[in-house]
């Protein structure tokens, strides 16, 4: 007997936790944990508390718009957004996303190839010949010409003799400065540094301004770019080892001279850019964190051009994360570090101990609230001590608006006391949501208390009239996960709810009804189905946008190969004969066509996340290959109905030996009986014919 077997393995991609938010705040692989304590970072679960779980950049932002002390009222919404975000729409979620600039995060990065800088170049040193009448027209032209045609290639040789040849003709005394800095240009674009160092030095004091200070400023780049020299390996990452200390050194006083010279003036803000450049070629994190330190603590408006998420970005990708980097005594910095440091243990990691953050108090002198909590959440996230929590945070008073530290004290101590199973718990986080009126905090709260209300066994609180917990992604969780029957019908017919969320109580109850036994009560309710309702979709994952496919349990077509009629009709020979072969194997055909097997709504997520307890839809998740088998054994099924059930057996573990149909595996030995069975006994079944072999 040959076996077919199949070198490609199925792949699931109904996850069981099939719980993916598809909105426009997150990318479409973004599956975050929906649960209030994360100890380790998951890219999908910043909160807009300070915690081990954010990004540094989130915790940072955070602390960052605390030292501003300004107010942020929520971005407009139809409705209460995730409590969760990626990076970067988590900073976007705080300040409004604006029009890319050109040159914003230029530093954050890198300075790049030096010849990025040509085109803008080019413009400028036009425009200024071109307004300079002490040069001749014939200069003018040569000079434009030259400037026009100097196409550098930052990878290869250039041609510094060809430019030197093309402005010797150039003779008025400014034009001939103008020739200076197209030959330094030329040698700095050919890396060239000796060259073009002595090119624009010889201009720094000349009687043009913009020559004057370009000049100058460009004395800066070339310092830089000689640093730069053999500072990265093959795959652009920095080494290990400093940058020269005397070439660090020089490229730090050139770009100094240079603002101190024009403390406002055209390139202040790149020469500032390239400063910290130096400091991190040159792995001088202190100075590197002074100048960080005081961008934190300027406004948007002051920054060079900067936005918060751009300012964060070079933060972590030139301090923060940096190979050997040990946080200053600067309590912001020092804060985000010590979070990072409580995440779980992990591979060649520890989490922080708590004496070393105590040590730390002197550094936090300006800011003593942030140490405690600190020492707080260390009690909490690496001790697990939640009763050191409650006794280190009182209840807060009722008085809006908290800042994002006092909002993560408080809500510590709502986590503390529902570890705690604390009765206060429930009106801890009623009273917070008073005074959560920054951006993001009342999206944590609402998951918060929609978590204590699971769990009290609360739901009816959940989808009260007056329910706390309005977000759309909180609420239809339950309805996926735990809510029964009764509670599901009464959402599905509640109209001062969206549609959105009817349609997906709808979609649960008549998925739960025929998948579980209760064909009578989905006769009756599949009535409810608008007659717009899509037939096409996926609706295992969580999407608060896009409609569930409610059209699929009312559709006349995609019924599977065994002549059967509509899954209505189905159902109604079901309800009056549940052991009905042919009824059965209908709905296992319809549950085949229609990608139902292993639905993400028979599974539940962790037991710490929302929707995390056991459902309250009676009943097990229904499983093809139980119908099967259960049609195999059954003496009494008829010969048709038992071929096509061997049929569909083997086919389960098609094509790479994986059931795909749900329920008890079955081992190989056990396919290949069937198959001989069928083969055997049904030898002129359309089914025999076309089974081929077993997997």
């Amino acid at each position: 007997m040959t076996i077919r077997l199949c070198a490609l393995a199925f792949v699931l991609i109904a996850a069981a936790s099939g719980h993916r938010p598809a909105q426009a705040s997150f990318d479409d692989w973004c599956e975050p944990s929906w649960q209030l304590v994360h100890r380790n970072l998951t890219p999908c679960d910043n909160m807009a508390m300070l915690a081990p779980g954010n990004d540094t950049r989130a915790n940072l932002l955070m602390l960052m718009l605390d030292l501003r002390g300004k107010l942020l009222q929520p971005p407009a919404a139809p409705a209460t957004p995730d409590p969760f975000a990626e990076w970067p729409t988590f900073g976007h979620s705080f300040t409004p996303l604006a029009a890319e600039t050109e040159g914003e995060d230029d530093y954050a990065y890198g300075e790049g190839s030096r010849c990025r800088s040509n085109e803008a170049g080019t413009t400028a040193f036009v425009a200024q010949v071109n307004a300079a009448t002490a040069v001749p027209e014939t200069d003018r032209a040569v000079l434009i010409a030259a400037r026009q045609g100097l196409r550098p290639d930052c990878a290869a040789a250039g041609g510094g003799g060809a430019m030197t040849e093309t402005v010797q003709s150039v003779q008025s005394p400014l034009g001939k400065s103008f020739a200076a800095y197209l030959l330094g240009a030329q040698a700095f674009y050919d890396a060239d540094y000796d060259t073009a160092k002595t090119q624009f030095s010889g201009l720094s004091a000349v009687d043009q301004p913009w020559l004057a200070e370009t000049a100058r400023y460009m004395l800066g780049r070339v310092e830089v770019n000689r640093a730069q020299i053999d500072a990265f390996d093959e795959y652009g990452y920095p080494k290990e080892a400093a940058a020269d200390a005397k070439i660090i050194d020089g490229a730090d006083a050139a770009l100094r001279d240079y603002l101190g010279a024009y403390p406002n003036g055209t390139y202040a803000a790149s020469a500032r850019g390239l400063l910290r450049r130096v400091y991190w070629l040159g792995k001088r994190s202190d100075a590197l964190a002074g100048s960080y330190k005081d961008l934190l603590a300027a406004a948007p408006t002051e920054r060079d051009g900067l936005s918060d998420v751009a300012l964060l970005d070079e933060i972590d990708n030139k301090l923060l994360t940096a190979s050997g980097f040990a946080a200053p005594n600067e309590p912001i910095l020092l804060a985000v570090k010590d979070l990072a440091g409580m995440r779980s243990a992990g591979e060649g990691r520890s989490p922080i101990v708590r004496a070393e953050i105590e040590a730390q108090r002197a550094a936090f002198a300006a800011n003593p609230a942030l140490h405690d909590y600190l020492l707080a959440a260390h009690d909490f996230y690496v001790d697990g001590k939640s009763e050191a929590v409650l006794a280190a945070i009182p209840a807060a008073s009722a008085q809006a608006p908290l800042n994002y530290l006092d909002f993560s004290r408080q809500m510590l101590r709502g986590m503390a006391l529902e570890a705690q199973q604390d009765t206060g718990a429930r009106n801890h986080w009623l009273a917070l949501l008073a005074v959560a009126v920054q951006p993001l905090q009342r999206p944590a709260i609402e998951l918060a208390l929609a978590l204590h209300e699971e769990r009290a066994g609360a739901l009816d609180e959940v989808f009260a009239a007056d329910s706390a917990i309005t977000n759309p992604s909180l609420r239809e969780i339950l309805l996926r996960t735990v809510a029964d029957a009764a509670l599901l019908r009464r959402q599905a017919n509640e109209t001062s709810v969206p549609q959105h969320e009817r349609d997906v109580a709808l979609y649960a109850l008549l998925y739960k009804e025929v998948s579980r036994g209760r064909y009578a009560d989905f006769v009756k309710d599949v009535a409810l189905v608008r007659a717009d309702a899509p037939a096409e979709g996926y609706a295992g994952a969580l999407s608060t946008i896009e409609p569930p496919p409610l059209g699929v349990f009312t559709q006349t077509s995609t019924l599977g190969d065994y002549s059967c009629g509509p899954l209505k009709e189905t159902a109604a020979n079901l309800a009056k004969n549940p052991k009905s072969p042919k009824a059965q194997l209908c709905l296992a055909d319809f549950m085949r066509a229609n990608g139902f097997d292993q639905n993400a709504l028979d599974t539940q997520p962790d037991a710490a996340e929302l929707g995390g307890t056991p459902s309250r839809f009676k009943g097990k998740p229904y499983a093809r290959l139980d119908v099967y088998r259960a049609l195999i054994a059954g003496a009494k099924t008829p010969s048709d109905d038992k071929a096509y059930a061997l049929y569909r057996a083997v086919r389960c573990y098609a094509p790479a030996q994986i059931n795909s149909c749900g329920g008890e595996d079955v081992p190989q030995s056990q396919r290949k009986a069937w198959f001989q069975q069928l083969k055997k006994r049904y030898p002129n079944s359309r089914w025999a014919k076309e089974l081929q072999g077993y997997w």
